[in-house]
């Protein structure tokens, strides 16, 4: 469990230096607001959820609130995302890590963990 925490956060480490170091990795979009959605295991038969997050966009970062319903351990929390092109990688939420793919108003990816999900979620007007 230890080594995992320090390889996750050995790989925020890297993923951060990557984005700060790349110019041309400019984020094309604006993920300020809230958005909504569900969550679902790949697993279908083990559940899934609702997901909500409210943001904040600074340059190719966003921050906020992320409020996970269903899952089997609270996951509600700070999120960090970093963001290049309509590429969003969460790399520090409260013990979910993964991808999403901005389109419009809509971000659709999976989140890893012991078992990997996905999500989509919408931006709330």
């Amino acid at each position: 469990m230890r080594f995992t925490k320090l390889l996750l956060v050995g790989l925020v480490v890297l993923g951060t230096g990557a984005f700060a170091s790349a110019p041309a990795a400019q984020a094309k979009v604006n993920l300020t607001g809230k958005w909504a959605g569900t969550w679902v295991f790949q697993n279908a038969s083990l559940g899934g959820g609702q997901i909500e997050m409210t943001l904040t966009q600074k340059g190719s970062k966003a921050t906020g609130n992320m409020v996970v319903t269903g899952a089997p351990v609270d996951r509600s929390g700070s999120v960090t995302m970093m963001i290049s092109g309509s590429d969003v990688y969460l790399v520090y939420p409260t013990g979910i890590t993964g991808y999403l793919k901005v389109s419009g108003d809509e971000m659709k990816g999976q989140l890893d963990g012991m078992n990997p999900g996905n999500v989509v979620l919408k931006r709330q007007k």
